[in-house]
């Protein structure tokens, strides 16, 4: 997989669980990549995604300050 493939793939699944109305609820930078936790707002249900490539990293930043700034409105 291409680098481009494997940031529009991560991208793709930071949006769809943003899209279905999950936040950003934990995140832990490793080794192999970080670790990201989205939580539902109404049922709590939790998902986990590992973000591996730089760009989906710089991506995810961008979103958790923009969560960030919402939640201070």
């Amino acid at each position: 997989m291409s680098t481009n493939d494997a940031f529009q793939s991560e991208k793709f699944q930071m949006d769809n669980l943003l899209e279905k109305g999950y936040i950003i609820s934990d995140s832990k930078g490793t080794l192999d990549g970080d670790v990201v936790e989205f939580m539902h707002k109404t049922t709590f249900d939790k998902k986990t995604i590992l973000l591996t490539n730089p760009d989906s990293r710089k991506y995810f930043a961008i979103l958790c300050i923009k969560q960030q700034k919402q939640a201070a409105e």
